[in-house]
């Protein structure tokens, strides 16, 4: 049993009750608490691991209910990572309003999208994702056009960088590609053990290398 696991408790919220049918909000509610504590168990036992059963005792609901949101456990499991990814689009959203395109803001977005990119749970949904790509069906499928929208902010952000006298990028969509891998060091961190995950210092020392080698790629000669 590993620490994950371990720490693995029925939700603490208090079980609803409805006296008709569930109001908008209160579905929002189960909802977001469902799909914490699936998130919790798939990063646990992993997606063959992983039962309704096990997810429905912990959230304190019945497996019909897990059944008629989300049909099966690929199905929960899709829902896991669009609502994973969906956070991370929101966040970075709120992290480039009302930025410039300078070095520094660049820094500051690349050592956010490494900290979210090598944090513990998304490299093991990750990790997840990888080992089940053949297996569950659709999953492919899920995972482009989230991916594709997960890259349009720091698209966005980059693509201005075409309005500064010595920069230029032709290719934007492959421009942010390159720079969210060098920023994360590309699998580096994804074939290594948790306890090898940089320090926060690392971190802003290796992204900041990374922007460094970005500017001087996109710079005109």
């Amino acid at each position: 049993m590993n620490s994950l696991q371990k720490n693995l408790k029925p939700s603490s919220s208090r079980k609803k009750t409805f006296s008709g049918r569930p109001t908008r909000q209160d579905s929002e509610v189960l909802h977001e608490n469902l799909l914490h504590i699936a998130t919790e168990h798939f990063l646990a036992f992993g997606f063959q691991g992983a039962s309704i059963e096990g997810i429905a005792k912990s959230a304190k609901v019945s497996k019909l209910t897990i059944y008629r949101q989300y049909q099966n456990k690929q199905g929960l499991f899709l829902a896991v990572l669009e609502s994973h990814v969906q956070q991370y689009i929101q966040d970075l959203e709120h992290t480039l309003i009302n930025k410039e395109i300078n070095p520094e803001n660049l820094l500051a977005l690349g050592v956010f999208i490494a900290g979210r990119w090598l944090d513990a749970h998304n490299i093991g949904l990750a990790r997840i994702v990888i080992a089940e790509m053949n297996r569950i069906e659709g999953l492919s499928q899920v995972i482009n056009p989230l991916m594709q929208q997960s890259r349009l902010p720091v698209e966005n952000f980059l693509k201005r960088l075409n309005d500064l006298p010595d920069y230029t990028i032709d290719n934007i969509q492959l421009a942010t590609i390159q720079f969210i891998q060098l920023s994360v060091m590309g699998h580096y961190y994804f074939l290594r053990d948790d306890h090898h995950l940089p320090k926060p210092e690392q971190l802003k020392q290796q992204v900041q290398a990374a922007v460094q080698l970005f500017l001087n790629g996109c710079k005109n000669p």
